[in-house]
Order: structure tokens, then sequence, then C-alpha cells
């Protein structure tokens, strides 16, 4: 009995060190702070803002001369998500193709982003 209680002292001492030494060496502090990623905020930041801006208005120079839709108005808002999906999959217009770029799931994350958006 005697043998157990110290080994649990010392698995619960070893937690309680390790365990925040990791959230502290974790290069994403989201997670040490009990938070998730937005990770189809973090796609959309690096694929897409480009042409559709931060805040997905389309307000960018090669978004302006392209003519995009604003991402948040109810245009595209009320857009089923299967029709994103082929959008972004597919392209449409001037936009390119991401199937070979973005998995469905990662599609997915950046639709939720999107649904974000809204005015």
């Amino acid at each position: 009995m005697y043998f157990s209680q110290v080994r649990v002292k010392q698995l619960a001492t070893m937690l309680l060190i390790t365990v925040p030494a990791l959230m502290l060496s974790s290069p994403d502090r989201s997670h040490a702070s009990g938070g998730k990623p937005d990770i189809g905020e973090d796609i959309f930041k690096n694929r897409c803002t480009i042409c559709h801006g931060v805040d997905g208005s389309g307000r960018t120079t090669l978004g302006k001369k392209l003519k995009i839709p604003d991402l948040r108005s109810d245009e595209v808002q009320k857009l089923s998500d299967d029709k994103l999906i082929e959008i972004i999959t597919n392209g449409k217009g001037d936009m390119p193709a991401f199937k070979k770029k973005l998995s469905l799931e990662r599609i997915q994350y950046v639709i939720m982003h999107l649904r974000k958006l809204k005015l």
C-alpha cells in the first residue's frame, strides 16, 4: 500500500511539472490557454486575403479590379455550404480552384470562418 501511495505522489508531481512546461513551450498559445485555434481563419488569411481582404469585403487592389463580391453580404451568406464548397473546390470566374490545395475538411473550416464574417 505504501509503495503505491508514493508512486501516485511521484506521478502527480511529475504531471504538475511537465504539463505546464509543455503548455508554455507550445508554439500555438491558444492551446495552452484552453482556446481552440481558428483553422478556417488561418487558412483564409494565408490563401484568400490577397483578393478578399482580411474582413472578406473584397476591398483590396486585386479584389476591386476583379469585382469580387463581399463575402459578408447576404448574397454570399445565403449560399448553402454545398454551393460554397463547390465554388472553393472548383473555382468560379477569376477565382482559382482549390481542390488540389485544400482538403474538403480544410474547405469546411474556411466556410465556418466565412459564416463569422456576416454583416
